[in-house]
């Protein structure tokens, strides 16, 4: 068997000095150690506006010194650990500025191929980062993102040896740009490609919100599956031809997001892979809908890739359920 390039050769993993952040580091740098890539570190310094006070600038000037200083010892601490461990390392770094623009700048000068991070940091579980540098790296990078969602006083997300990738589909092209990414990721685990097509069944109410599980055409609903079951079934025979472990399920479910979780869950799945952009295109995120509640809600990590700008040919899925005649 010919030896797995993977696209993963240079990683990103920002750091701020807590533990939440440091949850992400197993599965960096065991996806490091897969892919044959290389780890960089990096973490952002933060300079708050300096006191007009020239005394208390003098006392502002020594502490921004020191925790300079001490950002670049806890780097060489964590830098040091994984060098023992055997993960190659390219190096790690400090920056100032603001942290979501800073970091991506950094990604793209320097042409690293995907950012691994938690998705929160510093200020605690109740201050995501999804709401500020992981939501803006998402919405802004060329280049994936794998998000992990922090426990607290939990073991660190990771992908199991037996592992089943889960990649949620719309019947958009825009979706399916996650497929290749998925791939890959399947290889260097040797792990099973699972698609997955919610079907959101065609409500004979004018409401969606008087609606009930009888108030949905079983007709039109069932066609609509055995549709979704034959696009998923092309594109698993396509994943099978290039060599990968494939299967395939449509469901019917009133919320695209919830029958996502519930697939998804740790004996179920050991990650996901999701385009940020689905059936509605590149002025509709799905991150905000779909791909934002995945990542809020998933107990495993999630990959979400912001695709070049085709826009989707519209088949299925939404989170809202559809009506008759629509």
């Amino acid at each position: 068997m010919a030896p797995v390039v993977s696209p993963f050769r240079s990683l990103l993993l920002p750091l701020d000095g807590s533990s939440l952040a440091e949850q992400a580091l197993p599965l960096a740098t065991d996806l490091a150690a897969r892919s044959g890539g290389k780890l960089r570190l990096a973490l952002v310094h933060q300079v708050p506006p300096p006191p007009l006070d020239p005394a208390a600038a003098r006392v502002f000037t020594a502490v921004e010194l020191a925790t300079r200083k001490s950002e670049r010892a806890y780097l060489r601490g964590i830098q040091a650990k994984l060098k023992e461990g055997g993960i190659r390392l390219s190096s790690a770094v400090t920056m100032k500025g603001p942290v979501g623009p800073t970091l991506a700048r950094h990604v793209r000068e320097l042409g690293l191929d995907l950012v691994v991070m938690a998705t929160h940091g510093r200020g605690g579980l109740r201050r995501a980062w999804l709401g500020s540098v992981a939501d803006y790296l998402v919405r802004n990078l060329e280049v994936p993102v794998l998000l992990v969602r922090p426990r607290d006083g939990e073991p660190a997300p990771t992908v199991a040896k037996a592992a089943r990738i889960l990649v949620p589909l719309d019947g958009s092209a825009l979706a399916e740009s996650a497929l290749d990414h998925a791939a890959e990721l399947a290889r260097l685990w040797q792990a099973e490609v699972s698609l997955l097509q919610v079907v959101l069944p065609v409500l004979t109410v004018p409401d969606p919100m008087f609606a009930t599980p009888s108030s949905y055409d079983q007709e039109l609903t069932s066609a609509g599956l055995r549709q979704a079951r034959d696009y998923l079934e092309d594109l698993t025979e396509g994943l099978r031809r290039r060599g990968l472990q494939a299967s395939c399920a449509a469901v019917v479910g009133w919320n695209a997001a919830e029958a996502i979780l519930a697939a998804a869950r740790p004996e179920q799945a050991s990650m996901i892979v999701i385009a940020s952009h689905g059936r509605g295109g590149l002025t509709r995120l799905a991150l905000g809908s779909v791909a934002d509640k995945l990542v809020r809600g998933a107990d495993v990590p999630v990959l979400v890739q912001r695709p070049a700008g085709r826009q989707g040919r519209g088949r299925a899925a939404s989170d809202k359920p559809t009506r008759r005649g629509r």
